[in-house]
């Protein structure tokens, strides 16, 4: 598995428009489907948390890091407060 690396504070703005640790941020992007909670910072059909989903417009709380993922991607960790769960989630689809 490889080392989950954390990213400074000039690409924590660019991806979360300055949305900081223990935030909220919005759901918003999405063309389809939906933003689902993951137990690890990469996009895999695995990892996914069932009955976790988010859609645009939807509030979520950042709780966690911004981190780089294992597929290049920028996650952070939240709360979802629909589902009462945790979990990272691609920070490109959050406002």
């Amino acid at each position: 598995m490889s080392e989950i690396k954390k990213i400074n504070e000039q690409e924590l703005n660019e991806v979360s428009g300055g949305v900081g640790a223990n935030g909220w941020a919005t759901v918003t992007g999405l063309q389809s489907g939906y933003l689902a909670l993951r137990t690890a910072p990469c996009y895999d059909y695995n990892n996914e948390i069932r009955g976790s989903e988010s859609y645009n417009g939807q509030q979520l709380q950042i709780t966690g890091s911004y981190v780089q993922g294992t597929d290049g991607r920028t996650y952070v960790w939240v709360y979802n407060p629909r589902s009462g769960m945790s979990g990272y989630v691609n920070a490109s689809y959050l406002r």
